[in-house]
């Protein structure tokens, strides 16, 4: 009976899963050379306008795909073996899963040979998988810092300089007197965060502390590193209560109760600029507390092992990521088209004025591309892992319970219980 019901389960999942695959991943096309599924369609067009100016001949295909769904129906792809696209993206939080599918092409060897030269030492690290084979290349990084509204920070700390604020925060004890500045000062009418997010993620970046090593649990460790300073920020009323990445917590770019968000790379063009229209002048960027960014959030580009043209899938990710002239035209076109532009993998260009040195009158004439690629090699990156969004998503209903009251002790026991059920195989 056991053996029925299971089938009968199994069966009842390939069908939802081969239902989703049909109503939200659109079919490719015959007469492409690359197909890529992509969750920025606006971008991913821009791009591709761009390389085919260059290479008329090789035609690539952009599927639009649900980024929520992306790994989901990459599988379910997989398992039906249709429709896998030539160049396949991983998100941040995702990739470590897709890259321990054994589905994609290293990109050191043949017919790719990557130069890793020309990528900083931790976006390359981006892009391994469990073995250490680069599989991906990151098409955005992502070094986080520490996003500000001016006139707080000049009214309650006494300047809304970038540089003066990255010093004041080079440890966590003298960001956490800051924060109690402004709270105090302010009659505890304005809050250092909204969220309880931000915070949980600046001190997960701060300490950088793996979740895995050698291949079993390290959370307790990052319990231990992040969990009791987290307490105290919420125990003093030092972050609001509102869920990050909502709505709510979107409006808190535009209101002067709050001073303090994470801003990665990716955030302005993307989160706060279509959210914070009477803050035009009013922003600006510094380094987190501790003293260095991290990394949070970007999306690698990887080969499909079985892709119909390897050398075009290749040549377009390489024109696009990696060439001068790729990430040049690219950049003005983004910027033709009302963005900012974003930072890039391709290190050689990290001085080039022309692309990252341009004043953001929006962050009160701050160059702030100039400020995160100035500062990428001072980034702490997280090793990746298949375990990522488990650990993660358990992570995030810790933070729910920390903020209804349970203490950072109450905290560890109930992540770690959650994880030995749902993940046996990184206990002993």
């Amino acid at each position: 009976m056991k053996k029925i019901i299971r089938t009968i389960c199994l069966a009842v999942a390939l069908a939802s899963a081969l239902f989703a695959f049909g109503a939200c991943a659109a079919t490719t096309e015959d007469g492409y050379d690359v197909v890529m599924w992509s969750y920025d369609a606006e971008l991913t067009d821009i791009m591709i306008a761009e390389f085919n100016k260059i290479y008329p001949d090789i035609k690539v295909q952009n599927v639009p795909v649900d980024g929520n769904a992306y790994d989901q129906l990459l599988q379910t792809a997989l398992f039906v073996d249709e429709d896998v696209p030539d160049i396949i993206w991983g998100d941040y939080f995702k990739r470590g899963k897709i890259f321990s599918l054994d589905i994609l092409d290293t990109l050191t060897e043949a017919p790719y040979d990557l130069d890793t030269s020309l990528i900083s030492d931790w976006v390359l690290d981006l892009g391994k998988d469990e073995d250490g084979n680069i599989v991906g290349v990151e098409a955005g990084p992502a070094p986080t810092g520490l996003l500000y509204k001016r006139n707080l920070t000049l009214e309650y700390l006494g300047t809304d300089d970038p540089e003066e604020l990255s010093e004041m925060f080079a440890t966590w004890e003298s960001f956490l007197t800051a924060c109690r500045k402004i709270k105090e000062d302010s009659g505890g009418t304005v809050t250092p965060f909204a969220s309880i997010g931000d915070v949980y993620c600046i001190l997960v970046g701060m300490t950088n502390v793996p979740y895995l090593v050698d291949g079993m649990s390290n959370v307790e460790a990052v319990c231990d590193a992040v969990f009791e300073r987290l307490e105290v920020f919420v125990d003093e009323g030092l972050c609001g209560r509102m869920d990050q990445w909502t709505a709510a917590y979107f409006t808190t770019y535009n209101n002067d109760n709050y001073v303090f968000n994470i801003c990665p790379a990716w955030a302005p063009d993307y989160h706060i600029k279509k959210n914070a229209l009477d803050q035009d002048g009013n922003l600006g960027i510094c380094m987190p507390p501790g003293g260095k960014m991290f990394s949070f959030g970007g999306t690698t580009w990887s080969i499909y092992k079985n892709a119909r043209d390897k050398e075009a899938a290749w040549t377009f990710l390489n024109w696009c990521l990696l060439t001068e002239e790729g990430q040049v035209n690219i950049t003005d076109a983004v910027i033709a088209n009302g963005g900012s532009g974003g930072v890039g993998s391709l290190a050689t260009l990290y001085g080039n004025a022309d692309i990252y040195g341009n004043e953001d009158a929006f962050f009160g004439g701050q160059k702030i591309l100039d400020f995160f690629v100035s500062n990428m090699d001072n980034v702490n990156a997280r090793p990746l892992t298949k375990y990522d969004t488990t650990i993660g998503d358990s992570l995030g209903l810790v933070l729910n319970s920390m903020k209804n009251g349970k203490s950072a002790a109450e905290c560890k026991i109930q992540i770690m219980d959650e994880l030995r059920l749902k993940l046996p195989e990184i206990f002993e």
